[in-house]
């Protein structure tokens, strides 16, 4: 009686054990990513909500066709015209609808996407998408991102407590840095 308690014992640690390191594999070795873009050419008019000029809606349109099969399951954009708009046709293309967020609390907003475990898209602006780089404290060798550069993609992978950064480009490219020329508007 004694051997088969204690063999009874010994299967049900051994069980135990399997499934707790089955848990730990499954959280520790699963990753998430999520991918940061600037918006997509914007006009010059109206000055204080423009909307995607022709070039920014086929960006949009490559941003959708890179990322509709990443299992994406989130979109975030600010709420302009623009970054609403390099959104749409992934909202579209997925069914995922289009979620706001706000500068004014973007470090709670990065941790609270990571946190999450989904793959997430995030549309934002010239002036925040290198801020997001900094407060998630990842190197970059993009510093700035001029007015005429909209090609920049950042992949963030979260495994375990890791952040990985990879800097890629997407779309058409943009004018080499220090170029000013403007597309010819047709």
């Amino acid at each position: 009686m004694y051997f088969w308690k204690n063999l009874f014992l010994l299967a049900k640690i051994k069980t135990f054990s399997a499934g707790l390191l089955f848990c730990c594999l499954i959280f520790s070795c699963s990753s998430v990513k999520v991918y940061i873009v600037r918006h997509a050419e914007k006009s010059a008019e109206p000055k204080d909500n423009p909307h995607l000029t022709a070039a920014g809606q086929q960006r949009a349109e490559a941003l959708s066709s890179l990322l509709r099969d990443k299992k994406i399951s989130a979109i975030y954009s600010t709420e302009t015209n623009r970054t609403l708009e390099t959104a749409a046709p992934l909202s579209r293309a997925t069914g995922i609808p289009v979620q706001p967020y706000r500068n004014d609390t973007l470090k709670k907003f990065l941790y609270d996407v990571l946190d999450s475990r989904k793959n997430s898209v995030i549309v934002g602006h010239s002036n925040s998408v290198i801020g997001m780089l900094d407060t998630l404290k990842l190197k970059h060798n993009v510093k700035e991102i001029p007015d005429n550069d909209y090609d920049n993609l950042f992949i963030i992978t979260r495994k375990a407590k890791r952040l990985r950064l990879q800097e890629t480009i997407y779309g058409k490219k943009s004018p080499a840095p220090g170029d000013t020329a403007k597309p010819v508007m047709h």
